[in-house]
């Protein structure tokens, strides 16, 4: 499986998903890793939006000012899901293999879950 020792310290390994034995098919782990910095970040970021917007609509100001937190939260959640984070290929010796995108590869629904 992964060998966390081979991750750089600033990855988060979230899950993990191992083929399920099948006779004949060869397929590889796939993991699914974040960076924890830019995740605290854009959590902050996210939710400072998020509060923002509540006060200023409590405040009652014109609707187009509420486009500024709203822009600030998104802005904030996208930057902590971007980055070198997204699934990854596991290799023979336990490191990270291939990087398959961000968003959930086909056929994860034929390997089972393993919580990392």
């Amino acid at each position: 499986m992964l060998d966390r020792s081979t991750l750089p310290g600033d990855l988060w390994v979230r899950m993990l998903w191992a083929p399920k034995e099948a006779a004949g098919i060869q397929e590889r782990p796939i993991v699914l890793v974040g960076e924890r910095r830019r995740w605290q970040i854009g959590l902050v970021a996210s939710v400072l939006g998020f509060l923002l917007l509540i006060a200023l609509a409590v405040v009652r100001v014109p609707v187009v000012l509420l486009l500024v937190p709203m822009a600030l939260a998104l802005g904030g959640a996208r930057y902590g899901a971007s980055g070198r984070s997204g699934y990854y290929e596991v290799r023979e010796d336990g490191s990270l293999g291939d990087f398959l995108g961000r968003r959930t590869p086909l056929g994860l629904s034929q390997m089972r879950r393993t919580k990392a």
